[in-house]
């Protein structure tokens, strides 16, 4: 069999430019940026030689005392215990969001994910620190401006939350509820901003402009593009005859040998009692009179406004607006037209006149028909030149429309003052000594059975989660002694309330070949082991004799395999073959050197694959100067993504930050007990320098 691969070249997208900044109200500052990223936003690349020319080698550290509750302290840069709680709540919930399971606690704990995480901060905020000494920090009109931007391009959808939805003017109340909501102190987002933007601007100024040289490029390119030809043979798994069954003191020994893999964590058997306005609300009986005084009293919230895109061009120079102003009218693109007049277009997509920031803008804009430009209008801050784009007219507030959500509204509301009132009653029952099914029985709630069950709210059998297990029911129900109850708790949305009842604690132990499964998945790995076993000494077998000068034929048909030919096989496109030779083949391939001999897994080929390099091709000088530029693109980015973690690197030495390993896990949730159980030798509580 002779196989050609073709060539082929990657592709690469475009990079996006960025816009730049308009000025905005101060009194918005400390809100644009909270939601506008994630707290694990990524560091914009930083220049390692640059960052040392700027600090020098005489910057003192700060002498400043331990803060009691840093999780990470480098130098003015701190992160405290709630703040890192907020940080891993949102990791936690994007791996829910995403993955639809449970996060995974022991199992990151396990794997270090809390000193990962730790350590991530500690570099992050040193990094911010060494820039501030070296007097990169934005001044507060750089602030200001390049805030309002970020949320005037739409980045920051949570910006409309904050003015009110009737007359569209800011409200401060709004903005403090926001910031009290997610954790937030308006010193700590002013600080959050201003690192952010001293992290832009001094990236920015290293990476503008930033090229590899071509022979760096040139050097990836040769190597991926570098043809191969290989000779294997697959000595197959069904040449090796199928073992005698084990014995069970084999199975046994198998056991011994993956004590980690079988053992059992302890396990719980649970009476649960749930209490949901959201299960009751379907069966709330609401009166007609009700729907119709709820409409009157919020009508103008039931409509809908009319919405516009429009692409507004604030001017530095009010004497560019006619030629502006005739540029769009012409049809030009409105970026270009503002780039040239040293300026960025703000584009607002089918946004209601409140949404838009000038509010002397958006008044303008909402007398304009659909394509119509403006005159130059005096803005809050600048005269701005308006084109709108697209216009979709409201709905008039309609109760037949409005219906079945006001509807929804008041079944929700009955729902939870019904939900308060037979939680209440229960807690009475329980308080008076009646048991948990007792009490369910007197206010007619239900009590479902659960487990066993691990920490981690998984079946034993199954080792699937079970969804209908929060975080907080698992932890409040691992917490309590054997045959203990809870108290009536609530969960994270309102009106959602549980109590539990341990009706029995399993304690960790070895699973034995009576425990459901062992057994089959025992004997089968025994199989597997005793027939790699075979392969690999038919393997190797093979390999001598072709060593002693057997040809790759012979030794081919001796193992029981047939002769093939790769030929022209290329890094570059190997991937696509992942499927028909399998990864570990593909390595294989493409580490050893021409004339040896290699043995290699395939999964796909289902056997243990014997092959030679016979010759390596090359790379096309034709081929090489296609690819250069795409690649040379994509080799900045590698090149800078080097430099930005030697840098934080470099950060964390000369900043010499701390930790504290202990409070950060206290703020995941983990417990003495569990750390004790998954690190026996996890040290006491106390700060220490960063890795």
């Amino acid at each position: 069999m002779v196989t050609r691969l073709s060539r082929s070249a990657p592709r690469f997208g475009p990079r996006l430019p960025g816009t730049p900044p308009r000025l905005y109200t101060p009194a918005m500052l400390r809100f644009f940026r909270a939601f506008a990223k994630s707290w694990f936003g990524p560091l914009i690349m930083g220049l390692l030689v640059v960052a040392f020319g700027i600090l020098g080698g005489g910057v003192r550290d700060v002498l400043r005392g331990k803060i009691e509750d840093a999780v990470v302290q480098a130098g003015s840069h701190t992160k405290s215990q709630q703040e890192f709680a907020k940080i891993f709540k949102n990791i936690k919930q994007n791996y829910e969001e995403q993955s639809q399971q449970p996060y995974p606690l022991e199992e990151a704990i396990k794997a270090n994910v809390d000193q990962d995480l730790v350590d991530s901060l500690a570099s992050e905020q040193s990094y911010f620190e060494m820039l501030q000494r070296a007097g990169v920090r934005p001044s507060d009109d750089v602030l200001v401006s390049e805030t309002v931007r970020a949320a005037q391009s739409g980045q920051d959808p949570e910006l409309a939350r904050v003015f009110d939805s009737v007359t569209g003017k800011f409200r401060p109340d709004l903005l403090a509820q926001l910031l009290n909501a997610n954790g937030l102190t308006e010193e700590a987002f002013d600080r959050e901003r201003r690192d952010s933007l001293a992290n832009q601007e001094f990236g920015s100024a290293v990476s503008d402009g930033f090229r590899t040289p071509r022979i760096y490029s040139a050097v990836q390119v040769a190597l991926s593009a570098e043809a191969r030809d290989v000779t294997y043979f697959v000595i197959p798994e069904s040449s090796v005859p199928p073992p005698p069954p084990p014995t069970d003191a084999q199975l046994t020994a198998l056991i011994g040998q993956h004590k980690d893999q079988l053992m059992l964590p302890e396990r719980r058997m649970l009476t649960i009692v749930r209490f949901s306005a959201k299960a009751l609300a379907p069966t709330m009986t609401i009166d007609p009179a009700a729907v119709q005084q709820q409409f009157e009293a919020r009508k103008a919230s039931y409509g809908k406004p009319e919405l516009r895109s429009l692409v507004e061009i604030p001017l530095n120079d009010p004497s560019t607006a006619a030629a502006v102003a005739q540029r769009l009218t012409a049809g030009q693109d409105p970026n270009a037209v503002a780039k040239s007049v040293g300026v960025a277009a703000v584009a607002y997509t089918d946004q209601p006149q409140s949404a838009i920031a000038d509010s002397k803008a958006a008044a303008a804009a909402f007398t304009l028909a659909a394509g119509q430009v403006s005159g130059p209008v005096q803005g809050d801050f600048k005269t701005v030149i308006i084109k709108v784009t697209k216009i979709t007219p409201g709905q008039a507030p309609s109760l037949d429309a409005a219906r079945p959500q006001i509807e929804a509204d008041l079944r929700q509301q009955e729902a939870l003052v019904k939900i308060d009132e037979l939680s209440q009653k229960f807690e009475d029952a329980t308080d008076s000594g009646d048991s948990l099914a007792v009490a369910a029985g007197k206010v007619g709630a239900t009590t479902i059975s659960v487990g066993p069950i691990t920490a981690d709210g998984k079946d034993v059998n199954t080792g699937q989660p079970n969804p209908s297990l929060s975080d907080k029911l698992l932890k409040t129900a691992f917490g309590l002694g054997p045959n203990g109850d809870s108290e009536v708790e609530s969960e994270a949305d309102k009106g959602e309330y549980y109590a539990v009842h341990v009706d029995q604690v399993l304690p960790p132990r070895l699973r034995t070949l009576a425990d459901p499964n062992v057994r089959p998945a025992l004997m089968q790995l025994y199989a597997q082991q005793i027939i790699v076993a075979e392969l690999q000494k038919k393997a190797a077998d093979a390999t001598a004799a072709i060593a002693k000068g057997e040809s790759f034929e012979a030794a081919a048909a001796a193992a029981g395999g047939k002769l093939n030919h790769q030929l022209g096989i290329e890094r570059v496109n190997a991937r696509q073959y992942e499927q028909t030779l399998g990864d570990e083949l593909l390595g294989a391939m493409f580490q050893t050197k021409p004339g040896a001999t290699f043995t290699a897994g395939s999964a796909p080929l289902r056997g243990l694959v014997v092959g030679r390099i016979d010759a390596i091709h090359p790379a096309d000088p034709t081929a090489i100067a296609q690819m250069i530029e795409p690649l040379r693109q994509r080799a900045d980015q590698t090149y800078l993504q080097g430099i930005a973690a030697a840098s934080r690197a470099a950060a964390v030495k000369l900043i010499k930050p701390t930790t504290d390993l202990a409070l950060a896990d206290s703020a995941m949730g983990i417990d003495q007990a569990t750390l004790d159980k998954l690190r026996p030798k996890t040290p006491a509580k106390g700060s220490g320098p960063a890795k």
